[in-house]
């Protein structure tokens, strides 16, 4: 029997100019100031608040030094920066920390006070793109550091820059920006004939549309059960802080209320749910009765009953029950969340089939509006 990738996702692609480009300009997600970025060793595409990007050359380690590009850092950490081409020089300009000065091929850097600082590594050029050893430029812009061994990853974060509030939206116009689709309650040897699972961006099955595209998630409900979600994470939140969050999206459905099906109304029986969360959801193989299943590792409740962490907000039936095809319906969720210890939080809305047949939803307007809890 087969199994599917339950998890899928895709990257949100921009392009990393050079030293001596122009500023970036970001993606769909919008924010009020980005304040943390994440880079992997020997990887071309790195993340900050805007999300997924990529770079003309990667991050790598020499003698024990992790080197990253230092535009691509700087910039999303929200300092200007120029560049020198007579001197070779960069220069890097913040509220918090004034200015710094880069020169290639040297050993040293200069801070605001005029001072000469001892790098372990010299500044570098690859493929147009100039690194500076991470721990340094932390330092220097008095960001924090977290270095994670087993992902080969290191992120800054600048904790000054980090705004009492934030917004976020989403709309699929290009890609699905960094929102993942998956699966849950059901076999881990499940049938991917019959259990038709799908999770794609696409076009929104509505009259006379051809640009309007939303995430799609489908399924059939083979087990008595069945749980199709979206979840997103989301960096540049004061870590280990308590915000008031606020999730609004439009859902688009074609079931109608009042209806009857197996096991339950294709309409009622499909429970809408939301969660604001400090750690990624995700659908893992548990063990139940002596068989696998994949289950949520978070609290989701049961069909119309929601859980510690997930709350019903609806259900699936559309608006007016004497138009045919697809309606758009929108939901809006409050919850208290406690960022983690890297500044992130998750988001998770998901259907929860009381149905058993074929459910298809498309999400689209997804807005996160953050601010921090008195």
């Amino acid at each position: 029997m087969r199994k599917k990738n339950l998890m899928l996702s895709s990257l949100l692609v921009a392009t990393v100019l050079s030293a001596g480009s122009i500023p970036l300009a970001h993606g769909a997600e919008s924010q009020a100031a980005a304040s943390a970025v994440t880079f992997k060793i020997n990887d071309v595409h790195y993340s900050n608040n805007t999300g997924k990007h990529s770079l003309l050359s990667a991050p790598y380690v020499s003698n024990g030094n992790t080197m990253v590009p230092v535009r691509a850092a700087a910039e999303s950490l929200g300092a200007s920066i120029s560049w020198n081409n007579k001197d070779r020089m960069i220069t890097l300009s913040g509220k918090a920390f004034g200015t710094i000065k880069f020169t290639l091929n040297s050993s040293y850097a200069v801070n605001a006070k005029g001072e000469n600082i001892k790098l372990p590594e010299q500044v570098r050029q690859a493929k147009g793109t100039v690194f500076v050893p991470a721990r340094s430029l932390a330092a220097l812009m008095g960001a924090r550091l977290q270095w994670e061994p087993a992902a080969h990853t290191v992120t800054l974060i600048n904790q000054a820059n980090t705004p009492a509030g934030l917004d976020f939206n989403y709309q699929f116009t290009k890609d699905t920006e960094g929102w993942k689709g998956g699966f849950a309650d059901m076999p881990t040897n499940y049938y991917k004939e019959i259990y038709e699972l799908d999770f794609a961006r696409s076009l929104i099955p509505v009259p006379n549309n051809t640009s309007n595209y939303g995430l799609k998630l489908s399924g059939h409900n083979r087990s008595d059960d069945l749980f199709m979600y979206l979840s997103k994470g989301i960096e540049g939140f004061k870590p280990n802080t308590s915000y008031n969050v606020n999730l609004k999206f439009a859902m688009y459905t074609e079931a109608e209320g009042g209806s009857i099906g197996i096991g339950g109304s294709p309409a009622e029986s499909i429970f809408l749910k939301a969660g604001i969360l400090p750690t990624e959801p995700l659908s893992v193989p548990t063990s139940s009765s002596g068989e696998e299943y994949y289950r949520m590792n978070v609290d989701i409740g049961s069909q119309g009953t929601g859980g510690k962490d997930v709350k019903v907000i609806g259900n699936a039936a559309k608006p007016d029950v004497d138009k045919e095809g697809y309606q758009r319906v929108e939901f809006d969720y409050n919850a208290k969340v406690t960022a983690n210890a890297k500044g992130q939080i998750f988001i998770l809305v998901g259907s929860d089939s009381g149905f058993e047949g074929l459910t298809t939803l498309y999400f689209d307007d997804i807005k996160v509006s953050a601010k921090v809890a008195d």
